[in-house]
């Protein structure tokens, strides 16, 4: 039939394209009157992704920077967990003991116990840094757009940046180097270039310095972790759902206030322990997550963290993960505002428009409605036992949790 082929081609063409670094979703329109047409097509096979190794000068020149260094910082971001480098990643960071501060989805690659891991005196570590090394993450907002160092009037921190493609690399910022291809044969490349160098007592002193600081803004969450505050503190919440996690938990944040401090506290103890939708936020993202990783992890606990705006993108969704029997721990931050905008408009301009919601809207209701369960808490001791009754129910489960508006998310993440 006239087309078939052109199909056929097309569809081989976009499994290609979605197999390539930067490797993702490809979409592919097809004419209607093609679609539902009937043909017998033998099928290509099923392309694999061929590693493109890095080039080895590129790599020299990184090496060089990094082996200069007195106070480096190592950046592990999302394409090195769904790249598969996290092997290669804490093989370099624990081989040459150079602290890591983890964006996105690069966190749990190392566990919150590693010495190397200083995510909480980022602060600290990207003001003070001569070079950073930027491995699987774009230098966007969350990283300053690779404006690092130059704390107290110093030097501004040379960067190298690594990633999987080359239209990945840097463009907006002067790097020190550049380094494109396959995310684990680079950091392999590194590490096998900088161990002929030895350890350097100076870099150990300023990654010892820094987890310092990461364990005292970790002894200081305790305030408000534990905070018996009424209306009750969001960090409380936390507080409370730290220790029920197990190892293999997935954590998914979908909101804006709420979800930043899940950031500042969840520390997933395994790569692909923490689910976000990226640096274009993207709020109603969080159920499909959740979905996905019952699926993928069926045995796993997995905890959707929602904002109340975020609900109201997405909770209809819980109509499919009930239809398919998904159990999903479903924690909603109802604050009845939009704090992202709220707070920072009172602090810009005094007033704020259009960010408040209906205060104590009854989201646990929608979720009964569509096939779960859940319910609503008040007060801090409530938490816990909610917590636990969603673990064990087996089906969706809200928790919706009545939180303070006049709460703020100090925008940090150092405590230091």
């Amino acid at each position: 039939m006239p087309g078939v082929g052109r199909i056929a081609a097309d569809v081989d063409a976009a499994l290609s394209l979605a197999a390539r670094p930067h490797r993702g979703p490809v979409f592919l329109d097809v004419a209607m009157d093609h679609l539902f047409s009937r043909a017998e097509v033998e099928l290509p096979p099923s392309p694999t992704r061929e590693p493109v190794a890095p080039d080895a000068d590129a790599l020299d020149r990184a090496a060089a920077v990094l082996a200069a260094s007195h106070r480096p910082v190592l950046v592990l971001g999302s394409d090195v967990w769904t790249d598969g480098a996290e092997e290669a990643a804490r093989a370099l960071a624990g081989e040459l003991g150079l602290p890591v501060v983890a964006n996105g989805m690069g966190r749990g690659i190392l566990p919150p116990a590693a010495p190397q891991l200083v995510g909480r005196a980022r602060g600290a570590a990207f003001g003070g840094a001569d070079v950073v090394a930027v491995v699987g993450t774009p230098l966007d907002f969350r990283l300053g757009y690779g404006r690092f160092g130059g704390k107290g009037g110093g030097t501004p921190a040379a960067v190298v940046h690594v990633a999987d493609e080359p239209g990945g690399l840097a463009t907006h910022v002067v790097l020190a180097a550049g380094v494109a291809g396959d995310l684990a044969l680079a950091l392999d490349g590194l590490r096998e270039r900088l161990a002929r160098r030895g350890a350097r007592p100076e870099v150990a002193e300023w990654a010892a310095r820094l987890r310092e600081a990461h364990e005292q803004a970790l002894a200081a969450d305790a305030e408000v972790l534990h905070s018996d505050a009424d209306p009750i503190h969001p960090a409380r919440v936390y507080g409370e759902l730290l220790p029920l996690l197990a190892d293999d938990a997935v954590v998914i944040g979908d909101g804006g206030d709420f979800v930043s401090f899940a950031g500042r506290f969840v520390e997933p103890a395994r790569p692909g322990g923490w689910l976000d939708p990226g640096p274009f936020g993207c709020l109603g993202t969080g159920a499909g997550y959740a979905m996905a990783a019952r699926l993928a992890r069926p045995s796993a606990q997995v905890v959707l963290l929602l904002g109340d705006g975020a609900a109201g993108f997405s909770l209809m969704d819980v109509d499919s993960l009930a239809r398919h029997g998904l159990p999903v721990v479903i924690v909603v931050g109802n604050n009845g505002i939009w704090g992202l905008e709220k707070h920072p408009m009172q602090m810009l301009y005094g007033y704020d428009v259009a960010a408040d919601l209906a205060p104590a809207t009854p989201y646990h209701e929608v979720v009964r409605a569509l096939g779960g369960a859940g319910e609503v808490v008040r007060a801090p001791d409530e938490i816990g036992p909610a917590l636990r009754r969603a673990f064990e129910a087996g089906v969706p489960y809200c928790v919706n949790v009545l939180t303070d508006p006049a709460v703020a998310y100090p925008r940090t993440t150092t405590g230091v």
